[in-house]
């Protein structure tokens, strides 16, 4: 009988958190950075984002649209205030990364499933709102990510742990890694368009090392078939990049004139498809000797040692 009172209040206890959704403000943004900003604000997107929402986390979701949408906006007030919200929503991501692969579910909470098995809506809805703001979690000015850019500096598995969240839903998954896809190419670009070796080209390409290597390491981990390229790939996707726009405005670009046609740089396929039996490996190596020459020989160092640092993941 005291084995069975004990059960049934605790029964009723659980009955009764669990018919409490979490409360949220209308959908406004300032209210809702007001939240997120406050002191409860950690303790609000733990609530929301662990609790067993009957429209897998869409209506809660909806409220954080504002966090991605706004950041394009050319109102600085406005792209302020997504700013802070994707800060917010960020740090949180990283730091309970762990328990939100294991929410107790089910019965008496004894089930263990990831917040995006749970609420696959709201973990989509997290991954749309950050993907316009990840190239700030890694460099940029913006003043509120400076306590996101400073753990991700600090804790190499920081950036990771964010998106091995999201990468536990396939399309918020792809949401984020494409994102990261984009800003590292961002970075890139920077980077060729930086005095060679400076401290500006360096630390372009270890902004998308860091990348590269996050979006890798949580796909991976996860045993997501998300593509994103390990190592060896991305550095040679990198080389090329960074060679295509400096062999237009190269006099002699030596050992790789015979990959450039009427001033361009041929890419991949279309050196493929003229060259019969062609020796890719050799292309590739060719570029990157000729990227290090031009002197980001550091830079692409900087690249490596952070995708590596990042991934948290052996070469395969």
């Amino acid at each position: 009988m005291k084995i069975l009172s004990v059960l049934t209040a605790v029964l009723i206890t659980v009955s009764a958190c669990g018919a409490s959704p979490p409360e949220l403000p209308p959908n406004s943004p300032s209210e809702m950075l007001s939240v997120l900003t406050g002191n409860t604000g950690e303790d609000t997107l733990e609530k929301v984002t662990t609790y067993d929402w009957d429209d897998d986390g869409a209506a809660a979701g909806a409220r954080f649209t504002w966090i991605g949408r706004d950041a394009a906006s050319t109102d600085a007030a406005t792209t302020s205030e997504a700013a802070q919200g994707a800060a917010v929503l960020a740090q949180y991501l990283m730091n309970n990364a762990g328990s939100l692969k294991a929410v107790s579910s089910g019965f008496l909470g004894m089930s263990k499933v990831t917040a995006a098995q749970l609420n696959p809506q709201l973990i989509r809805a997290y991954a749309t709102a950050l993907a316009p703001h990840l190239s700030e979690f890694v460099g940029g000015k913006q003043s509120a990510f400076g306590t996101v850019r400073t753990k991700v500096s600090d804790d190499p598995s920081a950036l990771r742990n964010l998106m091995s969240v999201l990468v536990a839903d396939p399309e918020a998954g792809r949401t984020a890694v494409e994102a990261a896809h984009s800003a590292t190419r961002l970075y890139e670009d920077a980077a060729a368009a930086a005095p060679p070796d400076s401290d500006e080209s360096v630390a372009a390409l270890r902004a998308a090392g860091t990348l590269m290597g996050a979006a890798y390491g949580a796909v991976t981990l996860a045993g997501s078939d998300v593509p994103t390229p390990p190592i060896g790939e991305a550095t040679n996707e990198m080389a090329v990049r960074i060679a295509t726009i400096l062999v237009p405005s190269d006099p002699n670009p030596a050992k790789v004139s015979k990959y450039v046609k009427d001033g361009t740089l041929l890419t991949p396929a279309e050196f493929e498809s003229t060259t019969p039996n062609a020796p890719m490996r050799t292309y590739y190596l060719d570029l990157q000797d000729y990227v290090t020459g031009k002197g980001f020989g550091d830079g692409m160092t900087a690249f490596h040692h952070a995708f590596m640092a990042s991934s948290g993941v052996p070469p395969p």
